[in-house]
């Protein structure tokens, strides 16, 4: 089989270039400043973290401060008032000043702590304005709009060891928006996150898998669409996942994900293409012969789907009649395996009738 592309060379690395912001006063207590003149000295200090250093102590102290105050301020905000205008000021006031953009591109840059409260913020700020009642899902939109390299900073950031765990949670906070889950798949987050469960490093490749299944069910109409216009590519690359002997955990996963993803409605169409090709029955017939017979339980779920197709081309039809005697006495091994399961039971059933009902 073929392997697909790699996609990873299209997104960019971090960038260093970006112009500085203004420079700001603001008040030596930031808690009483207004939203706008802490996202202001919020732009500032990100740029000044580029200029200078992590390791530099006052730049480190202040950048946790100015963090920790926009936080604190969308919490309070929250507490007094739920997700109302206040959040929405502040949300636009960090877009206004292009915050959420410049935080990715020095994100390297700061030291652990900092990293992790400035993606607690980003992940504050987008699932609040993502969901109701403070609904500025258009806010997030436009900004995205305007800065549309801010979506491929954040995904190239789940490939790095520094920031992969705090960029993969908020690809998951982002796939909960219907636009923003069709502006991800857009930008190539599917074949992205999809080539980095091939990392070599299991905590990136598991983090990514995860992110790339709530992309893909979160809006499952959204993401079925995408999977059909682009079936030629997305399928084999799946399949690698499939074969993989690397990661165990990867491929069971890859393959239990499948068939949810054939069996819900939304992916109906995608699903009646899938089963109506010759090279995806072969592979799911080799996996029935795995040496995993966790793994062989796994495909038997997306197995059933080719023979329960009621139109069957030809030659599948004659590929399944030529060996449903072996395929027969695997269900039932399989079934025995799973006897105390009522519902794999009555789906082994159905299989094996059907197996055995057709002629060779």
């Amino acid at each position: 089989m073929t392997a697909v592309a790699s996609p990873r060379a299209a997104f960019h690395s971090w960038r260093t270039d970006a112009p500085e912001p203004m420079q700001v006063a603001w008040p030596a207590d930031t808690t009483r400043a207004g939203p706008e003149m802490i996202a202001q000295a919020l732009a500032q200090t990100m740029g000044e973290v580029r200029a200078s250093s992590s390791d530099c102590p006052t730049v480190a102290a202040r950048t946790r401060s100015l963090l920790n105050d926009a936080l604190e301020r969308l919490d309070e905000e929250t507490r007094r008032c739920g997700c109302g205008r206040l959040h929405r000021e502040t949300i636009a006031s960090l877009f206004r000043h292009d915050v959420p953009r410049q935080m990715l591109l020095c994100m390297e840059a700061l030291d652990f702590e900092n990293r992790k409260v400035a993606m607690r913020l980003l992940d504050a700020v987008v699932r609040r304005a993502l969901t109701p009642p403070c609904d500025a899902a258009e806010l997030v939109e436009s900004y995205m709009r305007e800065h549309p390299d801010t979506l491929q900073h954040l995904l190239a950031g789940c490939g790095k060891l520094e920031v992969f765990f705090l960029c993969s949670p908020l690809i998951k906070s982002f796939a909960r928006s219907p636009s923003m889950a069709k502006a991800l798949l857009d930008a190539g987050a599917a074949n992205h996150l999809l080539d980095l469960a091939f990392h070599q490093n299991f905590d990136i490749a598991s983090e990514a898998f995860v992110a790339l299944r709530e992309l893909l069910l979160a809006h499952a109409d959204i993401s079925a669409e995408y999977v059909q216009d682009h079936a030629s590519s997305f399928f084999p690359a799946w399949h690698l996942l499939l074969s993989s002997e690397d990661n165990y955990v990867i491929k069971r996963q890859a393959l239990r994900f499948l068939a949810e993803m054939l069996l819900d409605a939304s992916f109906q169409d995608v699903m009646c293409e899938y089963v109506r090709t010759e090279q995806y029955l072969r592979i799911h017939m080799n996996l029935l012969i795995d040496d995993s017979v966790t793994i062989q339980l796994e495909a038997f779920h997306v197995f059933k789907l080719f023979v329960a197709n009621p139109y069957k081309p030809a030659r599948l039809q004659l590929i399944l009649a030529k060996n449903r005697h072996g395929l027969v006495k695997k269900v039932k091994y399989l079934s025995g395996v799973q006897r105390d399961d009522a519902q794999f039971e009555s789906d082994a059933a159905h299989v094996i009738g059907a197996l055995t009902s057709l002629e060779g």
